[in-house]
């Protein structure tokens, strides 16, 4: 899968009289489309007619724009801005993201901007309105009991790597976390005889690995495979700009991943990524509680308990109530009412929030990694969307899935020479390190420059907001949802471009540093 270039590609058809008029690429597709490819997007213009797909769950966010007679197609909202694409907000889709952190459905940040649905097909054929047609359906409930759950959670993923084994025979790497969805993805190459040229881990804690990066490491050393960790420090702004324009403005996740998609910038290079395998197989630690509002058809409550979780999560202690109030006062209740029938279309789901998390927070913001973080790799496989696979899971039925042992079970069973190795809650969090007093200057630096490319009124008071510890958000969200407010503040075409400069100077200006510790492998 390609990079995002620093300009990407774009395709602008204007209706004029009784032609259209074409600018931009007008063939364009996101890498390579082989048995194994889950995750990709393309485009065509020809004969007079405009078609533009999305993979099967869409995951991979095509952006397009319809308004006057002009339909324009990318890969990036901020370059449909700066062509010429009207940027005026969506202010019910902004409260959205201000107060779970997502946007939901196929909205961005723009009243103009959509992104194709699963298995998303549009047409247009240079009169009347653009059709878009989705793939996306509830999956029934199948019977199946504990022990054929964990049999066939091993049997599919294996399919699904053998695919991707079988269509790229040539090196590869994994990035590997201290958790099980990464962890699967290296045993089961390594079961079927193929080896990671590397393994990789990020961590912000300098020298001494945090405890994801120890558990990532405790594997290699059992299985020799090599390993390298990411652990210098970072620019925390620069890092932030660069995810907001690589995620189009439609995440506040992804910044603490840039020294991941650093490693790959530059490297010819292939990789995997676990994404979707924890919400396929494991719910979190409010599902139950969820579960009991979705049989009393309690849509709202789930949505106000998705509010107050990602506010309390964002927030200082005594804040708690998140960035909604901070950036979109007085919309709770609107908020609440759009959400809740995202959630119900899943009434008939075997667990209904599990399915609204995995296509509106894991398809609109964690599908990011493959689709931009790692988007340098020229390929990156993601053998957890294998259609066979999310279909077995999201059919599983919910007593089968709510102890979050699950995907436990499977590794355990099929790989038990190494189930003594805990995942990263099994080690103990070192101290966290403080950043480098040459670290703190670069940080200033980045903060003027961001200010001069973006601030508007008062530059002044913009650069004092990001020296300052934030009052109520976290220091790390408190920069997120500054800078994406920052960004968004007076878009048109030209902020568009200084926006898109900034973010291709910052990643010019990268750290020169990246692997801070290498284990050989055996």
């Amino acid at each position: 899968m390609p990079a995002l270039p620093d300009d990407p590609p774009f395709l602008i058809l204007r209706r004029e009289g009784k032609r259209v008029v074409a600018r931009g690429a007008e063939r364009w597709a996101s890498g390579p489309h082989g048995r194994a490819a889950t995750v990709w997007a393309e485009w065509g213009w020809a004969d007079g007619r405009l078609t533009a797909k999305v993979d099967r769950y869409g995951f991979y966010n095509l952006f397009w724009y319809e308004k006057d007679g002009v339909v324009a197609v990318s890969p990036s909202l901020v370059k449909l801005v700066a062509e010429g694409c009207d940027a005026t907000q969506d202010a019910r889709a902004l409260a959205v993201f201000h107060r779970i952190g997502i946007f939901v459905n196929d909205d961005t940040p723009l009243k103009h901007v959509k992104t194709l649905p699963p298995g998303g097909v549009l047409t247009w054929d240079g009169t009347g309105a653009v059709r878009v047609e989705s793939g996306a359906k509830v999956p029934g409930t199948q019977e199946i009991s504990r022990e054929g759950a964990v049999e066939g959670m091993i049997t599919h993923f294996r399919s699904a790597v053998a695919r991707a084994l079988e269509e790229h025979p040539g090196p590869f790497h994994v990035p590997l976390s201290g958790g099980r969805d990464s962890r699967h993805i290296l045993l089961e190459v390594l079961h079927q005889g193929r080896r990671p040229e590397t393994c990789v881990t990020f961590h912000h804690n300098g020298a001494v690995p945090n405890r994801e990066a120890m558990a990532a490491r405790a594997l290699c050393e059992r299985l020799g495979v090599t390993h390298e960790m990411l652990g210098f420090g970072r620019p925390r702004l620069g890092d932030v700009v660069r995810a907001l324009v690589m995620t189009s403005l439609c995440a506040d996740e992804h910044a603490q991943m840039m020294p991941l998609n650093d490693y790959f910038l530059g490297r010819d290079a292939v990789s995997f990524d676990g994404i979707a395998g924890d919400i396929l197989t494991n719910p979190d630690d409010s599902a139950d509680w969820f579960m009991g509002l979705s049989r009393k058809g309690d849509w709202k409550g789930i949505a106000q308990g998705m509010m107050d979780g990602h506010g309390k999560v964002v927030s200082q202690p005594h804040w708690g109530k998140g960035a909604g109030p901070i950036y979109s006062p007085g919309m709770d209740a609107e908020v609440r009412d759009y959400v809740a029938p995202a959630i119900s279309q899943y009434a008939d789901a075997p667990d209904p929030y599990q399915m609204f998390w995995m296509f509106h927070r894991t398809r609109r913001e964690i599908n990011f990694v493959p689709q931009a973080i790692l988007g340098p790799a020229r390929q990156v496989f993601c053998p957890y969307l294998a259609p066979e696979f999310v279909e077995f899971c999201i059919s599983l039925p919910y007593g089968v899935t709510k102890d979050q042992q699950l995907h436990n079970d499977a590794i355990a069973r099929a790989y038990p020479e190494v189930a003594d190795i805990p995942y990263q809650e099994g080690f103990a969090e070192p101290p966290v390190q403080r950043n480098s007093r040459l670290g703190k200057l670069r940080g200033l630096g980045d903060a003027v420059r961001i200010v001069r490319a973006l601030g508007h009124e008062n530059r002044a008071a913009d650069l004092l907001g990001f020296v300052r510890a934030p009052e109520k958000l976290t220091r790390h969200h408190g920069d997120i949802y500054a800078l994406h407010a920052l960004s968004l503040a007076g878009l048109d075409a030209a902020k568009a471009r200084r926006l898109l400069d900034l973010a291709a100077l910052l990643t010019e200006r990268r750290p020169g540093r990246l692997v801070s510790d290498r284990y050989e492998g055996a």
